[in-house]
C-alpha cells in the first residue's frame, strides 16, 4: 500500500437559509426579533463562506504536502503535523493519518497509527488500523496488531477485505496454512473486493495451494 492510496478529498455543499416563510408568519409584529435573526443569518452565511475558503485552503496544502512524499518526507511531514493541528475536518484527520506514515521505521509508524485510531471518526479509524496492519507485517507487532485487525474483517466494516489479507498472512505466521488459503479463496471470490488484492490472493493460492473442501 503507497503512502498516498489510503487517502481521499472530502468537501461539503453550503447550504443557504431561507427566512421568507419565518417573515411571511410575524411580520412587522416582532420587528426587533426579526433584525436579530436577519443578522444573525447573514453572519451564518458569512461563517459558511468563510469556512469553505478554509477547507479550499487545507485541501491545496493538503496535496502539496503529499506532494512531497518521497522525496522530502521530512518537509511532508512537518507540513501535515502543521495541518493535522490547525485545518478543519476532514484534512485535520487525513494530515495525522498521513503523518503517522511518515516516521522513521515502521514500529514507529504502527505505534503512531494505532495511537491515532481512536481520535479518528470511525472509518479512518478502521484505515489507520488497517495501514498499520501492512505496516507491521514483518515486525515484532505484528501478531499483537493482526489481533486488532481481526475485528474489522466483518462484511459490514469498509476494509474487511485488507482486514482479511492480513488476517491470512498472521495466519501463516502461525503455520495455519488451511486458514490462510480458505482466507484468500474468500477475497478472491469476493466480486466486491478490489483487482489487486484479489489478483494476490490468487497468486497466493497458487503458491500455497488451493483452499480445502468442506
Amino acid at each position: 500500500m503507497s503512502d498516498q492510496a489510503a487517502f481521499q478529498e472530502i468537501d461539503e455543499a453550503l447550504r443557504q437559509d431561507d427566512l421568507k416563510a419565518w417573515w411571511k408568519r410575524w411580520g412587522t409584529y416582532v420587528v426587533a426579533a426579526a433584525v436579530v435573526v436577519v443578522v444573525a443569518a447573514a453572519g451564518l452565511v458569512g461563517w459558511r463562506q468563510y469556512d469553505a475558503s478554509r477547507r479550499a485552503q487545507a485541501s491545496t496544502a493538503y496535496s502539496v504536502a503529499l506532494s512531497k512524499v518521497g522525496h522530502d518526507n521530512a518537509a511532508a511531514r512537518a507540513e501535515l503535523d502543521k495541518l493535522a493541528e490547525t485545518a478543519p475536518e476532514p484534512y485535520r484527520f487525513l494530515a495525522a493519518l498521513a503523518s503517522a506514515q511518515l516516521r522513521a521505521t515502521p514500529e514507529e509508524q504502527v505505534a503512531a497509527l494505532l495511537a491515532l485510531a481512536p481520535k479518528l471518526p470511525s472509518e479512518l479509524a478502521d484505515l489507520a488500523i488497517v495501514i498499520a496492519g501492512y505496516r507491521s507485517i514483518g515486525t515484532p507487532k505484528a501478531d499483537e496488531v493482526a489481533s486488532r485487525v481481526q475485528g474489522l474483517t466483518g462484511p459490514e466494516r469498509p476494509f474487511h477485505v485488507s482486514a482479511t489479507e492480513i488476517e491470512a498472512l498472521a495466519a501463516v505466521r502461525k503455520g495455519d496454512l488451511a486458514a490462510a488459503r480458505k482466507m484468500w479463496s474468500e477475497i478472491a471470490k469476493d466480486p466486491g473486493a478490489p483487482q489487486g488484492a484479489q489478483q494476490r490472493a490468487q497468486a497466493l493460492l497458487s503458491l500455497y495451494g488451493p483452499a480445502e473442501g468442506k
